[in-house]
C-alpha cells in the first residue's frame, strides 16, 4: 500500500506514441485509467435491412478511456487508449495516435476516431480543472490544410478553452509569393462535434517572418501564445486577442532565434530536423532554448550544447551556458558512467521542475536486433555546464533515435484521478523509478548532486 500513495512525479519524459490498449497475460501492473469526465463519438455504419439509412454519429462518452504508465523520469511514461464496445472493432487493429502537444495542463492526441474511414479527430484532455476532462473535436473543415498542433488555450474565466491552429486555405489562390494564404481557425471547448464550427481570423504576420515557417512546438506563457520554428524563429501574439470573439485581424509578433542559430529550410531533408537536436520549453519566468550546434555538420567530440534564457518582456536572449561535447566527455562523472561517445547525443528535453538541467540521449539506436539497441539518458546541469546522472533504459522498441518529449501534464492531475487496472497488493512495479542517485548500480550511474555541485564550484572560485 506505501506506492499507492506516492505522489504523481511532476515532469516525466513522455513517449507520444498512443497505441491501442489491448490487455493481455503480460500487462505491466502499472496501467491506470485517467478517471476523468469525457466526451467522444464513433460512427454507427448504414445496415443492409434499412434500419440504419445513413451512417449516424453516437456517443461513446463510457467507450472511450484514457490509461497512463507513469513512471519517475528519465523512465518514459506512456499513454494508451482503450476503446469499449468499438462498432469497428475489427477493422482498428492498427490504431495509433500520437501525442501532439503536452502543455499547461493539456494534452492533444491526434485519433482515428470516429470511425476507420478516414474521419479523424482531435483528443484534448485537460487535467487543470477540478474535474478532469477528456473530449474529442472534429478536425477542421476541407477546405482548410492544418499546418501546425491545435494550441488550447484558457478561458480567462476558467470556463472551458480555445482551440486554436494555423490552415493554409486551399480554396484560396496564392500570392505573388506562389505561397497558400494562412488563416488562424478557432473552435471553442463549448462547440458541438461538427467541424463547420469552426471559424476563421486572418493572421497579420511581420515582414521578418519566413514564408516556410514550420512551427514544431507551440505553447502558451504569460499570456501570449507562441509558435516556433526550431530553425528560425518564433512567431507570438496576445492570447487576448485571439480570443475576443469578434472578427478581426490578429497580429502577430516575431522573434529570431540566437545569434548564429538560423538554420535554413531542408526541401531535401537530407540533413536532421531542428527538432531532433533543440529543444523549447518555459521554465520558471522565461523561456528556455537549448541547442547541439554543429549537428549536422561536426563530429560528436566538436559539438557544442549551448542554452539560452529569452525574457519575454524584453524579447531578448540570454547565453545561460554552453560547453563542447568533447568537453562533457572528459568530465570525470561523464567517464565513470561508462556512456558510449561514438555517437552524437541527441533530443534534448528541459527539465520545468530542474532549474538548468537538460537531459540527452544516446547508444546505438539504428542496431536491427532489439536486444542490441541501447538507449542511454544524460542530464546536463547547462548552469554550470556539468554533467549530473545517467540511466540505461530497456531497449527502444523501435529501429531509429527515440522520440520522447518531456511534460508536466502530471503535476495537474490527483492520484485518485488513477484507478489502477489490478489491485494494489499485486502491483510489484507499480510507477517504475530508477533507483537513487546516491547509489551506484548497472542502471544508473551517478556524480555529485545538482546542489552539490553547484556548492561545491562557488567554493572553489
Amino acid at each position: 500500500m506505501a506506492a499507492a500513495a506516492r505522489s504523481l512525479p511532476p515532469w516525466v519524459v513522455l513517449d507520444p506514441v498512443v497505441p491501442l490498449h489491448k490487455p493481455h497475460g503480460k500487462e505491466n501492473p502499472g496501467w491506470a485509467i485517467i478517471r476523468c469526465e469525457t466526451t467522444a463519438y464513433v460512427t454507427l455504419r448504414a445496415d443492409v435491412e434499412g434500419l440504419r439509412p445513413n451512417d449516424e454519429l453516437s456517443p461513446f462518452d463510457d467507450g472511450l478511456k484514457l490509461l497512463a504508465l507513469v513512471a519517475d523520469p528519465p523512465w518514459p511514461s506512456r499513454l494508451s487508449i482503450r476503446l469499449d464496445g468499438d462498432p469497428d472493432e475489427d477493422d482498428r487493429r492498427g490504431f495509433l495516435s500520437s501525442v501532439l502537444l503536452a502543455d499547461a495542463g493539456f494534452l492533444v492526441l491526434s485519433s482515428c476516431l470516429p470511425d476507420t474511414r478516414g474521419d479523424n479527430s482531435y483528443l484534448v484532455f485537460d487535467a487543470a480543472t477540478d474535474s478532469a476532462s477528456l473530449k474529442m473535436f472534429p478536425t477542421v473543415p476541407l477546405r482548410f490544410r492544418p499546418s501546425v498542433t491545435p494550441l488550447p488555450l484558457r478561458q480567462p474565466d476558467g470556463d472551458g478553452y480555445l482551440l486554436v491552429l494555423f490552415a493554409m486555405d486551399m480554396d484560396a489562390g496564392a500570392g505573388a509569393d506562389r505561397y497558400l494564404p494562412q488563416v488562424l481557425c478557432l473552435l471553442p471547448s463549448s462547440a458541438p462535434f461538427d467541424r463547420h464550427c469552426w471559424g476563421t481570423r486572418r493572421p497579420i504576420f511581420p515582414s521578418e517572418k519566413p514564408k516556410k515557417f514550420n512551427a514544431y512546438h507551440t505553447f502558451s506563457f504569460q499570456g501570449s501564445a507562441y509558435w516556433a520554428d526550431l530553425g528560425q524563429g518564433i512567431l507570438f501574439c496576445s492570447c487576448q486577442d485571439l480570443m475576443s470573439g469578434n472578427n478581426d485581424d490578429v497580429q502577430f509578433g516575431y522573434i529570431q532565434l540566437p545569434t548564429g542559430c538560423y538554420v535554413d529550410f531542408d526541401s531535401d531533408y537530407r540533413t536532421a530536423l531542428p527538432s531532433t537536436y533543440r529543444d523549447i520549453s518555459c521554465v520558471g519566468d522565461s523561456i528556455r532554448f537549448v541547442s547541439i550546434e554543429g549537428y549536422n555538420t561536426d563530429t560528436p567530440c566538436d559539438m557544442l550544447l549551448s542554452m539560452w534564457n529569452l525574457m519575454p518582456n524584453s524579447r531578448q536572449w540570454h547565453k545561460v551556458g554552453s560547453i563542447r561535447v568533447g568537453s562533457l566527455w572528459e568530465q570525470e562523472g561523464f567517464r565513470r558512467s561508462g556512456l558510449p561517445t561514438n555517437t552524437s547525443p541527441t533530443q534534448p528535453m528541459l527539465s520545468s521542475e530542474e532549474d538548468g538541467v537538460v537531459y540527452l540521449m544516446v547508444g546505438d539506436f539504428y542496431q536491427e536486433d532489439e536486444k542490441t539497441r541501447s538507449l542511454y539518458v544524460f542530464g546536463v546541469d547547462m548552469m554550470i555546464c556539468e554533467f549530473v546522472s545517467a540511466w540505461c533504459l530497456p531497449p527502444w522498441r523501435h529501429m531509429g533515435s527515440p522520440s520522447l518529449m518531456g511534460s508536466d501534464i502530471f503535476k495537474l492531475l490527483k492520484k485518485h484521478n488513477l484507478c489502477q487496472l489490478v489491485s494494489p497488493n499485486t502491483r510489484a512495479n507499480v510507477f517504475p523509478r530508477p533507483p537513487k542517485r546516491d547509489r551506484v548500480e548497472a542502471n544508473v550511474l551517478t556524480v555529485r548532486s545538482m546542489k552539490g555541485q553547484r556548492d561545491h564550484q562557488e567554493e572553489n572560485v
